[in-house]
């Protein structure tokens, strides 16, 4: 009896195990079915909704307008309307007329900032929700115009020309920027390139000591034509006076006073008289000991360094 009873306890356990391999085979049959039923699905909805997605972004984006917006975080505040618009348009064309979710597009866009001229860096271009572009960068920073020729270009601290320039003397009254006048060298033309020369990087360095003083926009112009000879800026300010500075701040001579001592002569000329000139066809030289005051024809053709307003 004890083996009829181990035979049939084998039997049984025979077939539990042959249905529950049964049961696996069909779940694992069922699991691939669902699965793969699953993928189909997805990508018919892919393959359907993009499109759709596409179709409805592009319309929102015409329905917005078909201009290209090119917004910016943390713009300085001498990034106008006209250099956005400006930008703006060199993107516009750069990435076409294409859809929204072209993936080339934030890269086309990147692309066209790096070469307008006004970013050191961009750290990021994002896709806005018009459709246009959201940037994050970090902008070059105008310092001064150098007059050649006809014309004043627009240049940062380091010398390097931006895209920006004016009819020589017609430039805005507002930003102040120095005019660097008679320099022997011309551009090299490309935008981010320094300007060579001695002359302009001595004229830029006198340039760095003065910002922020009180009389800061007394100052038109810094006079070159005196450099190539014995290393003499001059300083003409907007009433067509001229202030004989002398040598680059860092190339000190024992015949002139320091820096420090012309600029204490400035600020007492502003104290007392609300200005730093003796007025156009005079010249203050600051150079030595005594300061001294003369006429100077040098002045008076000098006219068209002011900024017209």
């Amino acid at each position: 009896m004890a083996r009829s009873s181990r035979k049939k306890s084998s039997s049984l356990a025979d077939r539990f195990d042959s249905l529950r391999s049964t049961l696996t085979s069909i779940g694992s049959r069922a699991s691939a079915i669902a699965a793969t039923a699953f993928l189909v699905v997805l990508a018919v909805l892919v393959l359907w909704g993009v499109p759709k997605l596409r179709h409805r972004m592009d319309a929102q984006v015409m329905a917005g307008g078909s201009a290209t917006t090119v917004d910016y975080i943390d713009a300085p505040g001498w990034f106008d309307g006209k250099r956005r618009a400006e930008v703006a348009d060199r993107v516009a064309m750069a990435v076409g007329d294409g859809s929204v979710l072209d993936p080339n597009r934030l890269a086309k866009a990147r692309a066209a900032l790096q070469t307008t001229g006004w970013f050191h860096s961009i750290e990021q271009v994002r896709l806005a929700d018009d459709g246009g572009f959201l940037v994050e960068a970090t902008f070059v920073r105008p310092f001064a115009v150098v007059r050649h020729g006809e014309f004043d270009y627009l240049v940062d601290e380091a010398a390097r020309l931006l895209p920006m320039q004016w009819t020589a003397g017609h430039r805005p009254a507002e930003p102040h920027y120095i005019a660097i006048v008679g320099t022997a060298e011309p551009n090299r033309g490309d935008y981010g390139s320094a300007w060579p020369g001695g002359d302009v990087a001595a004229a830029l360095e006198l340039t760095r000591l003065l910002i922020g003083k009180p009389w800061y926009a007394e100052i038109a112009a810094i006079d070159l034509s005196q450099y190539a000879q014995d290393q003499t800026l001059s300083l003409i300010t907007r009433n067509n006076g001229r202030l004989l500075w002398g040598r680059a701040p860092s190339d000190r001579s024992v015949a002139e006073v320091t820096p420090d001592a012309k600029l204490r002569t400035l600020d007492y000329l502003y104290a007392t008289q609300k200005r730093i000139d003796s007025g156009g066809g005079r010249s203050i030289d600051l150079r030595g000991d005594l300061v001294t005051v003369r006429a100077d024809a040098a002045s008076a053709a000098s006219n068209d360094a002011a900024p017209a307003n």
